[in-house]
């Protein structure tokens, strides 16, 4: 019961302690309710009431109390919790009103005729009776009301109708008496009322702060120690992941660095030296350390300003810098959020990074590898594909024209079978050199297919006359006997040239008529070249 009081809040626990107050001081009660209906008995008994009536009278209130006193003694054997707080408040309210009502009942019984002892006598047992509900039921002044209504009430009304009916001044002097009574007395319970709760409430708010400076000093000697810990246990866990950690106050000084940082960044051994310092401090050093080698120290240069970047905004920065750093080409994986206080006022950043050098320089081999050809490292058919398709959509913006050139070897074969597949492959990379330094605009693209199959990509071409004009030239300069391993090996090329968008409004219809026009140029006697037409497509 005491843990569950405990954790309740402060409001539903003052009203649980003033109904079980409530409960407590009624316990016994009962016997109250049967020795003033014994009293109401003994005063009405030889007045001329019915007695079969007035017995019938006491034995139901005595019923209504046993009940009461039952109820209590549940009560007591249950308990009272939040759980049964409220039926049990109600139910006892109840039978408590059901005997009030049985005694306020009693102006029923007195006499009409006369005003005598019998009135003075049931007005003090009944005002004894709210009196003494008033005091005991002070956590619940609205019980007490309940009582004084039910009981008193009844006979304040009574006398005042019998002083209007029949003028007695007695009657008139006990009305009076009676209001006066109740308003004195209901005044005084209610000021004992609140003062009783009042100090409900002071005891409860006095057991929170009590609990809570206990808590607060408790807390406070734990804190301590497991900040120590904590503080011990967060350095060692930042020292020993591979990962750069640091945090930052809002002027960029750093409040915390692991030895990762220190080492691969800052170039500091003692991780407490850059405590209250900035980046820009350690890199004017190492720059002023080589003032003759402005690539030194390149990495960081926009530090600040990526840093109130961060703090500008909620989400976290993720970024990739690179530059070097003393002397060295790095490259790194970087997140950056606002660091926070238990407030949530912005106190600062917080970022981690990682070296990511060697993985950047295997993604772009990789990716190298994926879109060149190994032999002769020309684009291959990938990014011809994807170089064209951006040409065409060029081409069709600017409404200009495109060209694609297909290049096949003669006789590259005859050098494989002979001279074998080593020298065919030397020759291979004299070709596409050959054709790469005629080939000068960085708009225009050489790519290899595969075998002896290469591509010629013409952007920006006015008339077919130019796609032509460099077919000739690719045709006389692979004519030209070339030298390789001290062989000397000379070889043609056919070429078939397709236009954009005479040819076809696709990269696979244009690779396609290029072909077409190439294999009709080696039809016609190889060392040559052709323009597709349609009747190519006939064929």
């Amino acid at each position: 019961m005491k843990d569950e009081q405990n954790n309740l809040p402060l409001q539903d626990r003052i009203r649980l302690v003033r109904i079980r107050t409530f409960f407590d001081n009624a316990r016994g009660n009962t016997f109250g309710f049967m020795m003033a209906g014994g009293f109401f008995f003994a005063s009405f008994y030889g007045t001329g009431v019915s007695h079969p009536l007035l017995f019938a009278w006491l034995a139901l209130l005595i019923l209504v109390s046993v009940c009461v006193f039952i109820f209590e003694r549940h009560v007591q054997c249950v308990g009272i919790s939040t759980d049964n707080i409220d039926r049990f408040y109600r139910l006892r309210i109840l039978l408590g009103s059901l005997a009030c009502s049985l005694c306020g009942a009693t102006v029923v019984f007195l006499p009409e005729q006369q005003a005598g002892a019998v009135h003075a006598f049931v007005f003090i047992v009944a005002s004894a009776l709210v009196t003494v509900s008033y005091m005991i039921y002070a956590t619940s002044f609205v019980y007490g009301l309940t009582v004084n209504v039910l009981v008193l009430l009844p006979y304040t009304l009574f006398v005042i109708h019998r002083y209007l009916a029949v003028g007695d001044t007695l009657f008139l002097l006990l009305g009076c008496v009676a209001v006066v009574w109740q308003i004195l007395v209901v005044q005084k319970a209610h000021r004992v009322s609140r003062s009783a709760i009042e100090m409900i409430v002071a005891t409860e708010r006095l057991r929170d702060e009590i609990a809570e400076r206990e808590s607060a000093q408790a807390a406070l000697g734990a804190s301590e120690v497991k900040s120590q810990q904590l503080a011990a246990k967060l350095r060692l866990m930042c020292d020993n992941v591979p990962d750069m950690i640091w945090s930052k106050d809002m002027e960029g000084r750093y409040t915390f660095v692991n030895t990762v940082f220190c080492e691969k960044v800052l170039g500091v051994t003692d991780a407490e030296e850059p405590i209250g310092k900035t980046f820009d401090f350690f890199a004017q050093r190492e720059r002023e350390l080589h003032p003759d080698d402005p690539e030194w120290h390149t990495f960081g240069q926009h530090s600040m300003d990526i840093h109130q970047h961060t703090l500008s905004r909620e989400e976290p920065t993720i970024y990739e810098e690179s530059g070097y750093l003393r002397g060295g080409f790095v490259f790194l994986e970087v997140h950056q959020a606002r660091l926070s206080s238990i407030d949530g006022e912005v106190i600062g950043v917080v970022g981690s990074a990682r070296d990511i050098t060697e993985r950047k320089a295997s993604e772009n081999f990789v990716h190298h590898l994926a879109h060149h050809d190994v032999l002769t490292d020309l684009p291959n058919r990938i990014l011809l594909n994807d170089r064209l398709r951006q040409a065409i959509a060029l081409a069709r913006r600017d409404r200009g024209k495109l060209a694609v050139l297909f290049i096949d070897l003669d006789r590259l074969k005859q050098v494989n079978d002979t001279l074998g597949h080593d020298v065919g492959d030397l020759l291979l990379k004299e070709v596409a050199q050959r054709m790469c330094e005629m080939v000068t605009r960085q708009a225009d693209t050489v790519a290899r297919l595969g075998g002896d199959e290469f591509v010629v990509l013409l952007q920006r071409v006015n008339m077919e006359q130019d796609a032509a004009t460099v077919a000739e030239k690719i045709v006389a300069i692979l004519a030209q006997p070339f030298t390789v391993s001290k062989h000397v090996i000379s070889i043609s090329a056919s070429i078939g040239i397709a236009i954009y968008p005479q040819h076809g409004e696709e990269n696979v219809q244009l690779l396609k008529n290029a072909d077409m026009a190439m294999y009709s140029a080696k039809a016609s006697g190889r060392n040559g070249f052709r323009l597709f037409d349609e009747s190519m497509a006939q064929e």
